[in-house]
């Protein structure tokens, strides 16, 4: 787990009392001075003009580097946090140096939504890029006051809170009912979902290791090894050096509603 080695200061436009999150969660002065815009989330895109503007004028905007640590586990933190490109895991480490990983959070989605909640709970997970990333950071009582008088951006936020909500209980199900070659299949279906060319087939790149694929899905490095050499000695994946290729992702999608019937 690596610690950023700077801090971010909260704008001036939106401080507020000093937080965990202000202590913990930097990634410092690789801040963008034209950074994107939220109104590039989708589910910002019906909510009013001035509330954007605001949102926009009151962020934060700062990069993380893979393995930086947005929230460390135990923290309290009083900021939301809206992912604009890049991906963010949420490991739990067990006392037992076991690690549990939550779904992922990808491009649009926000982060620390318990903040919203106004009692600053304590995160039982960490949550740290995998790869780069672009985050907008703003505390949760400026956020919630820019917002209260707009009923899009509070069904937007809704909205981006259930998606979570379904994410978590499709991973317990999947945990609880699907074989561990199913849940391979799964996790794989997953990292091609977004890189699906016309011809059907999708690269993956970089592919997880085994261990992270292992730690996703809730088994040990071997089971996935002996997956991919199968899924390999089929044709379903064909690797290329740091990357998997999925010649047909419908040969994988018709692997898996078959292999738990």
């Amino acid at each position: 787990m690596k610690q950023p080695p700077d801090r971010y200061s909260v704008p001036q436009t939106e401080r507020e009392s000093s937080s965990a999150a202000d202590r913990n969660t930097s990634a410092a002065d690789r801040n963008t001075s034209q950074g994107p815009d939220l109104g590039d989330i989708e589910h910002f895109h019906a909510i009013r003009p001035s509330t954007l503007a605001e949102m926009n004028r009151r962020c934060h905007w700062f990069h993380l580097e893979d393995g930086d640590v947005l929230i460390p586990a135990g923290e309290r933190v009083d900021r939301l946090f809206f992912l604009l490109a890049g991906e963010l895991r949420f490991p739990v480490y067990t006392r037992t140096g076991k690690i549990v990983w939550l779904p992922s959070a990808h491009q649009g989605s926000l982060v620390n939504g318990v903040a919203l909640s106004g009692d600053l709970l304590v995160v039982p997970y960490s949550i740290e890029a995998a790869g780069p990333c672009t985050i907008a950071s703003i505390g949760n009582r400026a956020f919630l006051d820019i917002i209260k008088d707009d009923p899009e951006a509070l069904q937007a936020v809704v909205q981006m809170l259930v998606e979570r909500q379904h994410a978590l209980v499709e991973h317990i199900v999947e945990l609880s009912t699907l074989s561990v070659r199913s849940r391979v299949h799964s996790e794989l279906l997953r990292l091609c979902v977004e890189k699906i060319d016309t011809d059907g087939s999708a690269l993956i790149s970089p592919i997880p290791t085994h261990t992270d694929l292992a730690n996703r899905i809730g088994t040990h490095r071997e089971a996935v090894a002996r997956e991919l050499s199968y899924l390999q000695s089929v044709g379903i994946v064909l690797r290329r050096a740091k990357e998997l290729y999925v010649p047909d992702v419908s040969r994988l999608t018709d692997l898996l509603s078959k292999s738990d019937d």
